[in-house]
């Protein structure tokens, strides 16, 4: 009897310690929003996880953010690929030095997600917040990118030539030089020994650090110089300018070929990574290149082979567009005799010869006289009465577009 009590014991304990987890696991799948009070007593972590999505084409322009909502900016988030991973961060930043840390990651209130991997957040506040997990189907932003990438594949051959396009490209170029310029001549002014001895001690961390302090600090920057920033990138446009004047459009072959092919690389680029479903973004980069090169005589082959295989089948006429087309076509040859016979290539006595009423001819008008007229109504009323009444609703005549053409006077 005692085994069996020492068996439920264990298998109880067990329960207990797998039921036990320091941490609550939300996993989350479409859009969601979870609300957190201020919660002192509670001993558990709550880890929220996106669980992925499969690779489909709906996910082709698909994006996935965590949003933090909160009043301040006194929280810190954990990622990591497993809830295990985000509880072992968030205990060695909560035991740690990382109050002292100046190399900590930053926290972001936007966090973008990868869609097809799984991906678990924790955040660690004392103030309430939401978690919000965004889906956008689509997302315009990745739909223009592809959209302008392709473009910049199908129209290289005609932009590579371009005189507007040149000027552009040379003043975006030459005000990004200048900012590059500019940079290093401020880096000279720097005191060298300091940041050699600080990264020769802190190892590359710490110029990963001073990079990431600086580029955070950019919108910073930019919005107490603006006055000068804007004066500095109007001069340095205009400077471009004048030295893209200077140099002018290429104009030979192989320059414009050189820039062709490099306008198609960034655009092959630009598709490929307009997606997270990049399997996808390749497939569609062969397409286009497919169709962009593929050859001409080869195209027109495979359309004729389409068109004597299937055959399109010809459109009849009705009885009204048969008499409207002879007499539009019948009109129109009488036109292009009289202008032919008003040539000096032209036999005008032969001609006139064959004409059974010249002078009407000559002047234009009808090429049936009232007579025919009346004659070919009174046929046409006799053929009509003597016609059955039931079959009176249809009368069409089925004649093909190319047989209508061979009205003659």
């Amino acid at each position: 009897m005692e085994p069996r009590v020492y068996l439920v014991f264990l298998i109880l304990f067990v329960i207990a310690h797998v039921n036990s987890l320091p941490y609550d696991v939300h996993w989350l799948s479409g859009a969601t929003t979870i609300e957190r009070d201020i919660q002192p007593s509670k001993q558990t972590v709550d880890i929220y996880c996106y669980t992925g999505t499969p690779k489909n084409l709906f996910a082709l322009w698909q994006t996935v953010k965590f949003n933090i909502k909160i009043k301040n900016d006194e929280f810190s988030q954990y990622l990591g690929d497993d809830p295990e991973q985000v509880y072992k961060d968030y205990k060695e930043d909560s035991y740690g030095w990382a109050v002292i840390n100046p190399f900590q990651k930053k926290s972001y209130r936007t966090v973008s997600l990868d869609l097809f991997t799984a991906t678990c957040m924790a955040v660690n506040t004392r103030e309430k917040h939401k978690i919000e997990l965004n889906v956008q189907r689509v997302d315009l932003w990745r739909v223009l990118t592809m959209v302008l990438g392709l473009s910049l594949i199908f129209s290289s051959r005609a932009l590579c030539g371009n005189p507007v396009f040149f000027y552009l490209c040379g003043i975006v170029v030459g005000v990004s030089a200048s900012f590059m310029v500019l940079v290093y001549y401020v880096s000279k002014l720097l005191p060298k020994k300091t940041l050699t001895y600080g990264i020769l001690i802190g190892g590359w961390t710490v110029g990963v650090y001073l990079f990431q302090q600086v580029w955070e600090n950019v919108s910073s920057i930019v919005s107490t110089y603006q006055t000068y920033l804007v004066w500095y990138t109007l001069l340095m446009g205009f400077i471009s300018f004048v030295v893209c004047y200077r140099i002018g459009p290429p104009q030979n072959q192989r320059s414009k070929n050189l820039v062709m092919w490099t306008l198609q690389i960034v655009g092959t680029l630009v598709t490929f990574f307009s997606s997270q479903y990049q399997e996808a973004s390749a497939a569609i980069i062969i397409a286009a290149l497919t169709a962009k090169y593929f050859p001409q005589s080869l195209l027109l082959a495979l359309k004729g082979y389409w068109h004597r295989r299937f055959p399109p089948k010809p459109r009849l006429l009705t009885s009204e567009e048969y008499f409207e087309q002879g007499a539009r076509e019948t009109k129109h040859a009488l036109d292009s005799l009289r202008k032919y016979c008003s040539s000096p290539d032209c036999a005008q006595w032969n001609i006139m010869l064959k004409l059974s009423d010249a002078k009407r001819f000559i002047e234009g008008n009808s090429h049936l006289s009232d007579d025919e007229v009346m004659d070919y109504e009174s046929y046409a009323f006799s053929m009509e009465r003597s016609k059955p009444i039931a079959n009176s609703t249809r009368n069409h005549l089925e004649i093909s577009d190319d047989d209508s053409s061979e009205c003659d006077d």
